[in-house]
C-alpha cells in the first residue's frame, strides 16, 4: 500500500494481493480515522460481494474468482457498536464480457492496482442497532 495526505484525506494505492478491506482498515486504525467516505477504480482477482434481503434480514452473498474491473467503488468509514472500525463499501465490477454486478464488498483482492481516494471527517462516527432492522446503523 502507498498513500500520500492531501488537504481533507489520503490518495491511496493499493498493491497486486493486497485484501481491499483488510488495508483499508489497517490503514484507518493507524492513522486514527474513524469517519469519512471513499471512492476508487482498478482491478481485483477476486470478490465476494452480498445483496441485503430486507424480508429476511441477511445478506445473499456470492464469490467471484476471477479478474474483475472496478468500474466503481463507494463507501463509508465508521464504527460499529462493539468500537471496531467499519468500512462501509458497495462496489460495481465487470468481468471480460463487459457483464456488470454489484453488491455490498465484503472481501476482495487487488489485481494490478486499486486507487482510492478517502475523504476523512474529524471525529467518529458510530452505528447502533435499531428497531425492525437487523443492521447497525449509522448513530446520528
Amino acid at each position: 500500500m502507498l498513500q500520500r495526505p492531501f488537504d481533507g484525506g489520503w490518495v491511496i494505492r493499493l498493491e497486486t494481493g493486497e485484501s481491499v478491506i483488510e488495508k483499508i482498515v489497517e490503514f484507518c486504525e493507524r492513522e486514527g480515522i474513524a469517519a469519512g467516505s471513499l471512492s476508487g477504480i482498478g482491478a481485483v482477482t477476486s470478490a465476494r460481494l452480498g445483496y441485503y434481503n430486507q424480508d429476511t434480514g441477511k445478506y445473499t452473498e456470492r464469490d467471484f474468482d476471477q479478474e474483475l474491473e472496478v468500474i466503481s467503488m463507494t463507501g463509508n468509514i465508521s464504527r460499529k457498536s462493539d468500537g471496531s472500525l467499519f468500512p462501509h463499501i458497495h462496489c460495481v465490477l465487470s468481468d471480460t464480457n463487459m457483464s456488470v454486478f454489484g453488491g455490498h464488498l465484503f472481501q476482495s483482492f487487488v489485481g494490478p492496482t486499486l486507487e482510492i481516494y478517502l475523504f476523512t471527517v474529524p471525529g467518529e462516527i458510530r452505528r447502533a442497532a435499531r428497531p425492525g432492522h437487523s443492521l447497525e446503523l449509522l448513530d446520528l
